[in-house]
């Protein structure tokens, strides 16, 4: 198995152990030390890797050739590499001098091979906790990962390290966020608390997403926190557009994308409420649809189906749902889970009929109307315009900007961070049965588990939050963690908006982040990695 500079795999174990099995072959292999050594140059691999295997069996015997087995790290044989890292680490003690040096070796590949035996040498690393915190800020992304795997195996004795891995909860590689996150539950397992302070939150966002907003040239966000099932606090960050360089306020406008389908989600449900729809009727019993093939098949999606992407439609269909052409029937109704964002529409036709007004009109009078939203609609208007961001894309140019006169509750939604976080609260409410506007048991049932998606992997939050499985309920993607779950949908527009919200029902907490730019996506993973389930 050969494996190359980069991979995330660390080929000593492996490679170790073929090499073991390989023994018997080579039982003319010398037995001394120093022999052993000079093997390691042998231009025979078969050679080499036996002497490897043997010097890794002689633990903290082999101290008297810890400077060749450090030397060995920066080999261009990268199983020389592995194994002599392997071989440090059993030597354990006598070798971590050496090894706390050559994290500072010029060489990165020699530092990440140094990291690799610090965490094989377990608990013996402590004296090089110094060098090792210091070594989180390497600029090799496989350096961090594996000196923070290195302080993690330290356990609480590295619990100074927890100020310097929670910086790395939000760094630019996803490996690495994803040790720094194990480490601290390993180094610092009853500190996160500390960290979920309403100071501690928001002086950490004034730090992070203005450097990240440079890093990703984003030029504009509005974020808003929810706790104790409350908007507790909103803000923006940069310009609405990088032409204009208006600054974002809490009053700025975005396109929401896709986090405009669970608010449909919200709608439905209501009109559940007052006996209008039923969740597991098929929707073509309240009216025939064009749109629609002549499937008999067709008649099974429900309501329930829409909203749990098990309908069978595509995302999209040929040509948009603005040419008016016929949806496809990919599989049979309720089967599985794919998302799409036609079933939404199908759903939202649907609701025009039973309400017999438009999207916009009955979605402000039923629920932005009452909650006080005035930035909110799922149609364009000169009002909105007024307080709208413009998109930009990954380079920093900007996008033309959409008016959606037609609203598709799919995607239309315009809103500001206060307000989707408002929405949110209010279904924190309702949970509770506290809302006046949304159903107990109907909100409890969105957030039900409809449909388990194996395929996909939990959203990276750290602490407490951290996802064991992924579900969908009615209009929300739902992660579950020891501490309950987490629903949460996130929006990208083809217009320069990507954005994100999340809730905690068991805890009454929340977060939405709206960013004016194709690289909002990855802002707002690493916002949300670093902060986890606000």
């Amino acid at each position: 198995m050969r494996l190359r500079p980069g991979t995330r795999t660390w080929p000593g174990a492996v490679l170790l152990a073929a090499a073991s099995l390989a023994l018997p072959l080579w039982a003319g292999t010398p037995e001394d030390p120093k022999a052993l050594v000079q093997l390691l140059a042998d231009p025979d691999p078969r050679q080499r890797e036996a002497a490897l295997a043997r010097l890794g069996s002689l633990g903290p015997d082999a101290e008297a050739l810890v400077t060749a087995l450090v030397a060995a790290l920066g080999a261009e044989d990268l199983y020389l590499r592995g194994a002599a890292a392997l071989a440090l680490g059993r030597i354990g003690a006598p070798a971590i001098p050496a090894l706390s040096r050559a994290l500072q070796a010029p060489n990165a590949e020699v530092r990440w091979s140094a990291a690799i035996a610090l965490g094989q040498a377990g608990a013996a690393a402590g004296p090089a906790l110094p060098d090792l915190v210091r070594a989180l800020a390497d600029s090799d992304g496989h350096v961090r990962q594996a000196v923070a795997v290195a302080l993690g195996g330290l356990g609480p004795a590295a619990h100074s390290a927890a100020p310097a891995l929670t910086r790395l909860l939000s760094d630019r590689e996803e490996a690495v966020r994803a040790a720094a996150t194990l480490a601290l539950r390993q180094v610092d397992p009853a500190g996160r608390g500390a960290l979920l302070t309403h100071a501690a939150l928001v002086a950490t966002l004034d730090r992070l997403v203005p450097a990240l907003m440079v890093e990703l040239h984003v030029p504009g966000v509005a974020i808003a926190l929810i706790e104790d099932r409350r908007v507790s606090w909103t803000k923006g960050y940069g310009v609405r557009s990088a032409q204009s360089r208006e600054a974002v306020d809490t009053g700025t406008v975005f396109e929401a994308a896709s986090m405009s389908k669970p608010i449909l989600g919200l709608l439905a449900l209501q009109q559940v409420a007052q006996g209008a729809l039923d969740l597991d009727r098929p929707l073509a019993d309240y009216g025939a649809e064009r749109m629609l093939p002549d499937l008999p098949e067709r008649r099974r999606v429900t309501a329930r189906m829409t909203l749990s992407h098990t309908s069978g439609f595509p995302n999209w269909r040929p040509g948009g749902e603005e040419r008016e052409g016929p949806i496809p029937l990919l599989f049979s109704p309720g089967s599985r889970f794919s998302y799409s964002g036609e079933g939404i529409f199908y759903l939202q036709r649907t609701l025009e009929r039973i309400t017999g007004q438009p999207l916009a009109t009955w979605a402000t009078r039923d629920l932005f109307g009452p909650l006080g939203l005035t930035g909110t609609s799922f149609a364009w208007t000169p009002t909105l315009e007024a307080r709208l961001a413009t998109g930009h894309r990954e380079d920093g140019t900007v996008l033309a900007k959409a008016k959606y006169l037609h609203p598709n509750a799919a995607y239309s939604l315009y809103t500001t961070a206060q307000d989707y976080a408002a929405l949110l609260v209010e279904v924190l409410k309702a949970e509770r049965g506290e809302s006046k506007l949304l159903s107990q048991s109907m909100v409890r049932a969105s957030l039900a588990h409809q449909v388990r998606l194996d395929a996909r992997t939990p959203m990276e939050r750290p602490g407490a939050a951290v996802g064991t499985a992924v579900f969908w309920g009615l209009g929300w993607s739902l992660n579950a963690t020891e501490q309950g779950d987490i629903a949460h949908h996130s929006g990208s527009n083809s217009t320069g908006f990507r954005c994100f919200s999340q809730f905690s029902p068991s805890r009454g907490t929340g977060l939405v982040i709206l960013t004016n730019s194709t690289q909002g996506g990855e802002l707002w993973t690493r916002v949300v990695a670093a902060i986890g389930d606000l």
